[in-house]
Order: structure tokens, then C-alpha cells, then sequence
């Protein structure tokens, strides 16, 4: 999770039920996935059991700045 506005490491597994890293879900974010929803379809994150969504959420808020 991300903590005092610290960045986490990009092999950081995000969502395991699909082994989704922090960097996918970046570079999906870059590619124009920018909600939860979209990361979700562009790689799968959050879409079996969905506990990695506040994760996410919280990556997606860490990159807007």
C-alpha cells in the first residue's frame, strides 16, 4: 500500500489472484486507464475476488499527483 505519499515498487504484487503488479497497473494507468474500472479491464486487477480494489484506488490516487 502506498504510505506518506511514497511510491511502491512496481514488482509489488498488487492483485495475487492474478498476479497484477503495482508497475501493470502503472503502465496501464499511463496508457489512459485512469479508474478503477478501466485498470480492472485493461489487466484483470480486482475483477475475481476484487481486495486489491482499495489498492488500486490508492495507486490511481498516488498518480494523479
Amino acid at each position: 500500500m502506498i504510505e506518506g505519499g511514497m511510491v511502491m515498487d512496481r514488482d509489488q504484487v498488487i492483485c495475487p489472484c492474478l498476479d497484477v503488479t503495482a508497475g501493470q497497473i502503472m503502465d496501464a494507468y499511463e496508457g489512459g486507464a485512469v479508474t478503477a474500472d478501466a485498470i480492472k479491464e485493461a489487466t484483470g486487477a480486482g475483477s475475481i475476488c476484487g481486495a486489491c480494489l482499495d489498492e488500486i484506488e490508492d495507486l490511481i490516487s498516488e498518480l494523479k499527483g
